[in-house]
């Protein structure tokens, strides 16, 4: 379930191509022929996909961009640090290989758009959708289950590039939020306690206990943090036609914790749309114990926290389908019909199977 965002077309093309005419001072008869975006994966932010075409030293010139915008009224996430996100950006490709699209330009100025947005290349390639999810039907369950191996190992290949990015060189001081508590698994869990408070407006038995066991069972894994990436799913990924990754997107999400969060949520959220919906995994997708056995050999050290971790997950994703279902209903969809999601869905029902209590209502 996607969050629902409303925007004028035309008017959008309208602002676009004035802000451009700022950004590219050297461009003139400056127009948008594509506006458009982006509905079959992604859960939070706005992205808008448009062509344009200029005239520059008297050469005609065609050009895809995407902008990623602040969610405009109700969200997910009670801010959005569309900054933050683009020097993240910048920071990966410039400490690491692992491949992010090229951003060009941020605005702050919320008079263009309406929110903050930053601008980044158009890239080609294939994403695993979310709506419907790709486990039933598509590029991605119609491919071989070779290829399908292959996506995942590169995708686990992805998050151990990005645990292994240097924190120090990369200089993201910026991930390190002091009102949540000292750098590390206090911090981490202050943030997502924060966050569970700022989601639930009703009383989760099933979250409770979670919470609870989480809170006793916190591992001594400071030594451990790294970047961590956020919300790591084959559906933030592009693919080519080879089946290897062409860029990693959505970093909104992104903290400084133990590298092994982004582990366990990419093989959690592979289940959310098989196990969790009574399906079998697809064919060469491959079992936990290999995908834990393959990142361990690229990232140079065991993995022994998965399972907090992966409790962690669902506790989150729990709480941003409360968001997605208050945001949705905010912005006009059927409160009578989305309602009942906000304590009894995917990520509740999973939780209440992996503690053996009573399933959600």
């Amino acid at each position: 379930m996607a969050i629902i965002q409303k925007r004028d077309p035309e008017k959008t093309k309208s602002s676009l191509a004035k802000w451009l005419s700022v950004r590219m001072p050297s461009a003139t008869d400056i127009e948008i022929h594509v506006a458009g975006a982006s509905e079959v994966s992604g859960f939070s932010s706005d992205t808008i996909i448009f062509d344009a075409t200029w005239t520059e030293n008297g050469i005609q010139r065609r050009e895809g961009f995407v902008v990623r915008a602040a969610p405009i009224g109700e969200a997910v996430f009670e801010t959005y640090e569309l900054g933050l996100q683009f020097r993240i950006l910048q920071a990966v490709a410039q400490n690491s290989s692992v491949p992010v699209p090229k951003v060009y330009w941020l605005e702050e100025d919320l008079s263009v758009l309406g929110a903050e947005f930053f601008a980044m290349e158009l890239l080609s390639g294939k994403v695993a959708p979310d709506n419907p999810p790709y486990t039933m039907g598509g590029w991605v369950a119609e491919a071989t289950p070779e290829q399908r191996r292959t996506m995942w190992f590169e995708g686990l290949s992805v998050l151990a590039g990005i645990a292994n990015i240097d924190l120090e060189l990369a200089a993201l001081h910026e991930l390190d939020r002091k009102e949540f508590g000292p750098l590390g698994q206090a911090q981490l869990l202050g943030w997502q306690r924060a966050y569970l408070k700022y989601a639930s407006r009703k009383t989760v038995p099933v979250l409770d206990y979670a919470w609870q066991w989480l809170e006793d069972n916190r591992p001594d894994d400071d030594h451990l943090i790294g970047l961590c990436w956020g919300d790591a799913r084959l559906g933030n990924l592009m693919f080519d036609d080879e089946f290897r990754v062409k860029a990693v997107f959505d970093w909104e999400m992104a903290r400084i914790g133990n590298p092994e969060f982004d582990l366990a949520w990419f093989m959690w959220f592979d289940k959310h749309f098989t196990v969790a919906l009574g399906m079998p995994p697809l064919e060469g997708i491959p079992t936990d114990a290999e995908s834990i056995a393959y990142w361990e050999s690229l990232v140079g050290r065991k993995a022994e926290h998965v399972e907090w971790y992966t409790v962690l997950t669902m506790v989150f994703f729990a709480a941003i389908m409360m968001r997605l279902v208050q945001s949705n209903i905010a912005h006009g969809a059927n409160a009578d019909e989305l309602e009942p999601m906000e304590t009894n869905n995917l990520a509740t029902q999973m939780l209440a199977k992996h503690f053996g209590l009573l399933a959600p209502t």
